[in-house]
């Protein structure tokens, strides 16, 4: 009580019991201890960091979510900011390997310059190097070459053309980010990027249509048609499902070992089924028509499913090699920042399509091939 008043002295007690308690926050160190992990674990796990496994995850975020717990977001921006100066001082190693047998691809006017090019300005554009490495016989085994990559820290890998009889590469992938170009049947199977040799096959068949072609026959090795799936094939299958049975024209599926013959099988199909224009993704095949006397398009009108850029004047379908070689370096620079290493559990491909470009070989009026009379 109060010597002045009698009053029991209550005020300040009310005051006080009114004012309420500074809130606390809790902070990655209280969920670690709950957790009973690593301050860092908590971190990478609230950012839904790959490296750390799903399980401990979810028990983290059940934490976090009972403490009430939320990220400062001007902390985030400054960290994000660290993260990117460092990113951009540092460089990141990359392999771009191939397999010796397709090595040949890098010559004339093959289309596997086009690919790398693409690859390495997309991979330089993020502060990436890429190398070629060449595996098979003659070159590195799959065991020296994992050794090399992990001695120098090259943890991006692209894979790009694989001939058929190579249906697996045997490196440690769980050490590795990886992405196929093309090469479907390669296991495992890795993340994607391909031209969409199916739609290229297509926009052949209606586009030599619109031009009046009706017997337009596939040409194309067996090799190629295991390697990217059957797309040429099956894109050819499709459209003939509409047309009349008498303008489905049987395609000459010829292996590897068969070319020194196509001088002699070519003319022979041609005859055998009157192919008023043939489509193949083979430009070697302007080699074979000089030998076996074929004259385009006077005998035969022929459209590309490949034209290079050394061929202009040719009809067919131009393949964007270039930009398939760009969104697969994209794709595993992707994955290298945020360490997506191994296979995934589902597999995803991106396809590019192809255009149709004009050309002397299949003109708008086609012939009366003679050849066939």
């Amino acid at each position: 009580m109060s010597k002045v008043s009698g009053k029991t002295d209550q005020a300040p007690r009310a005051v006080a019991e009114r004012s309420p308690a500074p809130k606390r926050y809790h902070t990655l160190a209280d969920i670690a201890a709950k957790a009973g992990v690593h301050v860092t674990t908590v971190s990478l796990a609230l950012r839904d960091h790959p490296s750390i496994p799903p399980s401990t995850r979810a028990r983290i975020r059940a934490v976090a979510k009972e403490f009430g717990y939320q990220r400062d977001p001007l902390l985030d921006a400054l960290n994000f900011h660290r993260a990117r100066q460092t990113q951009q001082a540092r460089t990141v190693n990359s392999a771009f390997v191939v397999h010796a047998g397709t090595t040949r691809l890098f010559s004339g006017a093959h289309y596997q310059p086009l690919v790398y090019a693409g690859a390495k300005a997309a991979a330089e554009a993020r502060g990436h190097t890429l190398d070629i490495f060449v595996v098979g016989q003659g070159h590195l085994a799959p065991a020296r070459l994992n050794t090399i990559l992990t001695a120098r820290g090259i943890t991006g890998v692209l894979l790009s053309t694989f001939e058929i009889d190579i249906e697996q590469l045997d490196l440690d992938w769980s050490q590795f980010c990886a992405v196929k170009i093309e090469c479907l049947h390669l296991t495992p199977h890795l993340d994607a990027v391909s031209n969409d040799q199916l739609q290229v096959a297509r926009l052949a068949m209606r586009r030599l249509r619109k031009l009046g072609y009706r017997r337009i026959g596939l040409a194309t090795a067996r090799e190629d048609q295991t390697r990217l799936a059957e797309s040429f094939g099956m894109g050819v299958l499709i459209e003939q499902a509409s047309l009349p049975e008498a303008e489905c024209v049987p395609p000459l599926i010829f292996s590897l070992a068969e070319v020194p013959e196509l001088p002699r099988i070519i003319p022979e199909w041609m005859r055998a089924n009157k192919v008023d224009v043939i489509i193949s993704n083979w430009n070697e095949l302007f080699d074979t028509f000089a030998t076996a006397g074929i004259r385009l398009p006077d005998d035969v009108a022929f459209a590309s499913l490949d034209v290079p850029p050394s061929m202009p004047h040719v009809a067919g379908v131009v393949q964007n090699h270039r930009l398939v070689g760009q969104r697969a370096m994209e794709q595993l620079a992707i994955m290298t920042d945020a360490y997506q290493r191994g296979v995934p559990e589902a597999q995803t491909i991106t396809y590019i399509p192809g255009y149709w470009q004009d050309g002397v070989t299949a003109s708008s009026r086609p012939h009366r091939h003679p050849i066939w009379v």
